[in-house]
């Protein structure tokens, strides 16, 4: 299985929220994972490669992967439901070399935030994505939301998104989200992602590894 976390808006927590879905799906889930860092940044395969100069055991592997090299991932992930790849892309929907990905993925993960570039940026994503890839199941997570904050628009906005796929409960922000690894995530972290994680894992992953154990 593949699944993707982008988004065109940066800043959104994307790769955070990989990490921490990669860990959950490890360590409560036992599931097998593999990280491909797709982003130029690269901000979770150096997380990965600090943690391993600390030795610290890993929970998965994290590779590094160009935009155009995603028919590796496919040709060992796509038919095979109890591997899970996940990919962390910058979403720039004018990048070409975007197109068999979002065509070739089984769920799209993509983090925003209610503020009017990021909620815009999400639908122009999500349109394009629909375009190419109709099936694909797309899940938003309103993060780094302010519990303090009252959004005016939240209601109008998640109706919005909802005509393109599925929107979680909100994740608060939390200084602590900045100590987590690809070995570890902090006791009270789990407490804030563990509902979100969970409700995604019963509608589109626990399904597939049922039918594939059948099979």
């Amino acid at each position: 299985m593949i699944i993707l976390f982008a988004n065109q808006k940066g800043g959104v927590g994307k790769s955070t929220l990989a990490v921490l879905f990669s860990n959950y799906l490890s360590l409560a889930k036992n599931r097998e994972v593999v990280i491909f860092d797709m982003d130029n940044q690269q901000s979770i395969y150096n997380k990965h490669q600090a943690s391993l100069v600390l030795e610290n055991p890993p929970l998965y592997e994290v590779e590094t992967l160009e935009l155009n090299q995603f028919d590796i991932v496919s040709g060992v992930f796509k038919e095979n439901q109890d591997q899970i790849a996940i990919l962390d892309v910058a979403g720039n929907i004018e990048n070409d070399a975007l197109i068999p990905i979002f065509k070739g993925v089984d769920l799209i993960i993509s983090p925003f935030a209610y503020d009017e570039f990021s909620v815009n940026a999400t639908i122009d994503f999500s349109s394009v994505v629909k375009l190419l890839n109709k099936d694909v199941p797309i899940v938003f997570i309103p993060n780094r939301i302010r519990a303090s904050v009252k959004y005016e628009t939240l209601e109008s906005v998640n109706a919005g998104l909802q005509k393109f796929g599925a929107v979680t409960q909100p994740i608060t922000e939390r200084i602590d989200f900045q100590r987590i690894t690809t070995y570890e995530t902090p006791p009270n972290v789990i407490q804030v992602v563990a509902s979100v994680f969970e409700l995604i894992y019963n509608e589109f992953l626990r399904s597939k590894a049922h039918d594939n154990a059948i099979h």
